[in-house]
């Protein structure tokens, strides 16, 4: 028999407010809701003491795979700032396809410093041609060949969301795709 699509684990981006982003996180994880929020290590200054943190990569944001059934619940019975990040066609949550997410955390997770997150507005993904990272730490990624900064980068989108953008990754490491 086969599941309803109500039943069916997604992935979804939501926003926060006031950089609670942890604070989400870790109700989420209380509750068994399955989440994700990109971490990088950021240099901070402390009086005349610089140190490095752990810290949300993008403020506000967070990731939660669940199904629609289970996100209205949530979003119904919590007092979180939570809200949802929603598809401005169709007017529903924006879901994240499963290939999509698990590239995107695998070009975070590479805790590369190059490693960027854009805003989906500063990176032109029309013209890229959709390729697959063949070797190096990005290897297996999939997303949009594009230049920026003047570097050979793959682009992973998320939706309207944001955009994870790999080091450098020479071309010759890099395969066109067919779509």
């Amino acid at each position: 028999m086969a599941e309803t699509t109500e039943k069916i684990q997604q992935w979804y981006a939501i926003r926060v407010t006031y950089s609670r982003e942890l604070l989400v996180k870790s109700h989420l994880d209380n509750i068994g809701i399955e989440n994700y929020v990109p971490m990088h290590f950021a240099e901070r200054t402390y009086g005349d003491k610089r140190r490095k943190v752990w810290e949300p990569l993008v403020h506000n944001l967070l990731f939660i795979r669940t199904s629609a059934d289970n996100l209205k619940k949530l979003k119904a019975d919590t007092t979180l700032p939570i809200r949802y990040i929603m598809d401005r066609e169709t007017r529903v949550p924006t879901v994240i396809p499963e290939r999509q997410m698990q590239d995107f955390m695998a070009v975070v997770a590479t805790r590369n410093e190059h490693v960027e997150i854009v805003s989906p507005q500063d990176v032109d993904l029309t013209s890229g041609d959709k390729v697959r990272v063949t070797d190096g730490i990005f290897a297996g990624i999939e997303g949009r060949y594009i230049r920026h900064k003047g570097h050979s980068k793959v682009a992973v989108a998320i939706g309207n969301v944001a955009t994870a953008l790999t080091a450098y990754v020479p071309s010759k490491f890099i395969e066109k795709i067919n779509e």
